[in-house]
């Protein structure tokens, strides 16, 4: 079939040959310039069981799979530096998954409350205080950690562990900036 003279299937073909060529291309880049350099770069911590990129927009997701650590403010600043150095100004999440169970999840949920009443209100001595009373009652420990970004929530009980980390932005600050930049306030 022709259409002002172009053969149809041939311009499709093309395009198919085109379209597959390019996408084989990303692929080769995101295997070789990205994940088994990030992969390298995490195999030589000891924090990393498994990892998995998703690179299906922006940012990247990095999806961790960590062991134990003590620290995990220390941790999650390893990882991010490691990635960073891969990834250079592309943005990224990294999400951590760990070994959590339904114990240190409803403990997790009960000092959901004073953690972001600490954000907001800044009492992190009594954040760390409820938190461990809670972690106490679930026969787990605690250990929280806090830096100009975020906040760092470990449980651990035997061999499982809960990593939570929120951040300290506030999105009700930026908001309220808004509207008195609109007038609204």
């Amino acid at each position: 079939m022709t259409i002002k003279g172009l053969r149809v299937y041939v311009i499709i073909a093309a395009v198919i040959l085109t379209l597959g060529t390019l996408l084989t291309l990303q692929f080769i880049y995101q295997k070789y310039n990205v994940e088994q350099p990030l992969f390298k770069l995490y195999s030589q911590t000891k924090l990393v069981k498994g990892v998995k990129i998703e690179d299906k927009g922006n940012p990247v997701r990095i999806i961790v799979n960590m062991k134990k650590t003590d620290n995990l403010q220390q941790a999650y600043l390893d990882l991010k530096g490691y990635t960073k150095q891969v990834m250079g100004n592309h943005e990224f999440v990294i999400e951590l998954r760990d070994q959590r169970t339904k114990s240190l999840e409803d403990t997790y949920y009960k000092s959901q409350f004073i953690i972001y009443e600490a954000k907001t209100k800044g009492d992190f001595t009594r954040m760390a205080e409820v938190i461990d009373n809670h972690a106490r009652e679930a026969g787990a420990q605690s250990r929280i950690f806090i830096d100009d970004e975020n906040i760092y929530i470990q449980f651990t009980k035997d061999d499982n562990y809960l990593y939570e980390i929120i951040s300290r932005k506030s999105d009700l600050v930026g908001n309220i900036a808004d509207r008195m930049g609109s007038g609204q306030v």
